[in-house]
């Protein structure tokens, strides 16, 4: 593209103008007047949503000098600064931002005189959330490797108390001891709970082994529908669902059954008095969306930020990795998984990338 050196006006053709207009990122050029130009529909929004793309205007029409925003693009293009993931506060009607902010110099035709700014920014949205995810994510890597490392330390001896357990209660059996046998039964299964939590202790630690296929995301969920309907009946729950079955996306099946299993088992425990489950599978711009909606209590809203840490739970007998798993089978898939909650019912949404064709799984 072709920036004045007079006016920082550009000269784009309609594949530029295209391509720039489809990036996540605001860009802009800055001239030494102070002439901004916004590029793209982004660099509009964050600017002045008023200015049009293209055109140049002066920078204190779309920002006031006494902003802390027109400070620094002033004191870039004046000292011909070139930044690097400079994160900077950003106000847009009302609204606070963090962006992240790269420079770069643009030269006359005499490559001595510097015409300009070049700025891109990238919105990096709510940096309190943007923290709280790094946390979370930094501490689900400290639990998986300590996972790791003791998983075989704690299935070894589990085994052999497992295997002599056995042994015990075939010698009970036979000799008809049923009280003695009835206690061998409980510490089965207290072995057993604590294997199922070294397994998904494990599936936060790695990458999991995945076998992604385009399928039609209705048909993956077909599956289940028989088991979540018996569930519903014996909770005395309402169970329907809705499902757009053009909707394709390329996923491991079998994890993304666990997922909506884990999501449906949830919404039942919220509902202990009853209600309705609802399901649906639908298009949402470039994901296949899956909703799970209950009528339950909802989610506190001071609580909402910690549902996805790994052992925070509000239930007696839970211990609080099912969502965080779920979020990392999704996030392993390219994907996003969001809760909303609004003082009653709960929806958690899952978003898959979508793929333009698929293939129905029977």
């Amino acid at each position: 593209m072709d920036v004045s050196s007079v006016s920082g006006s550009t000269s784009m053709t309609g594949r530029e103008a295209f391509y720039l207009d489809r990036l996540n990122a605001a860009v802009l050029f800055i001239s030494k007047q102070l002439h901004v130009t916004c590029y793209n529909t982004l660099a509009c929004q964050l600017i002045d949503p008023s200015v049009t793309p293209g055109v140049p205007v002066p920078l204190e029409r779309c920002i006031s000098p006494e902003r802390e925003e027109y400070h620094i693009l002033s004191q870039m293009v004046a000292g011909s600064r070139e930044y690097r993931d400079m994160v900077i506060r950003w106000e847009v009607d009302g609204r606070v931002r963090h962006v992240l902010v790269d420079s770069f110099v643009q030269r006359s035709d005499s490559a001595a005189d510097v015409s300009g700014m070049h700025v891109m920014m990238k919105e990096l949205g709510n940096f309190s959330a943007l923290e709280q995810q790094v946390q979370r994510t930094e501490k689900l890597a400290t639990i998986g490797k300590m996972a790791a490392g003791i998983a075989h330390e704690i299935r070894n001896p589990l085994t052999t108390v497992k295997g002599f357990l056995q042994m015990m209660q075939s010698q009970l059996k036979h000799q008809e001891r049923e009280t003695e046998l009835a206690y061998t039964q409980v510490m089965m299964t207290e072995i057993e709970r604590v294997n199922a939590l070294v397994s998904e202790l494990l599936l936060l630690s790695k990458p999991q082994q995945m076998a992604p296929e385009v399928c039609a995301v209705a048909a993956v969920i077909d599956d289940i529908l028989p088991l979540i309907q018996s569930e519903a009946r014996l909770h005395g729950v309402a169970f329907e669902y809705e499902m757009d079955r053009t909707v394709s996306a390329r996923m491991d099946m079998d994890m993304i059954q666990q997922v909506v299993l884990n999501l449906v088992k949830n919404a039942f425990e919220a509902m202990d008095k009853g209600g309705r489950l609802h399901i649906q599978v639908s298009p949402f711009r470039q994901w296949a969306r899956i909703d799970v909606s209950d009528t339950g209590p909802g989610i506190p809203y001071y609580q909402m930020d910690k549902i996805f840490d790994a052992f925070f739970t509000t239930k007696d007998k839970g211990i609080g990795l099912g969502l965080p798993i779920c979020q990392k089978i999704i996030d392993d898939h390219g994907g996003e998984i969001r809760v909303s909650s609004k003082g009653f019912g709960t929806t958690f949404t899952v978003l898959l990338p979508k793929a333009e064709q698929g293939r129905q799984v029977m």
